[in-house]
């Protein structure tokens, strides 16, 4: 998974020194505005990975069982 978000550019949405986005406010330049954009976007895009992973394991292992009581 870290491969994966590494070769999209995106894995720095994990770093644990990431400091937070402040509020956006009126006054601020076009390239703070353009750098809140693209975090934001590729937290999007980080999480949809993520689950995107989690959810194919989830199902590879409820399509091996055969009852639905063990669902």
């Amino acid at each position: 998974m870290i491969f994966l978000l590494t070769s999209l550019k995106i894995y720095y949405i994990l770093d644990p020194n990431l400091s937070a986005q402040p509020e956006p406010q009126e006054d601020e330049s076009a390239t703070i505005k353009t750098a809140r954009v693209k975090c934001e976007e590729d937290e999007i895009l980080c999480r949809g990975h993520i689950l995107n992973t989690l959810t194919s394991r989830l199902y590879d292992i409820f399509s091996k069982l055969k009852s639905l009581k063990k669902i």
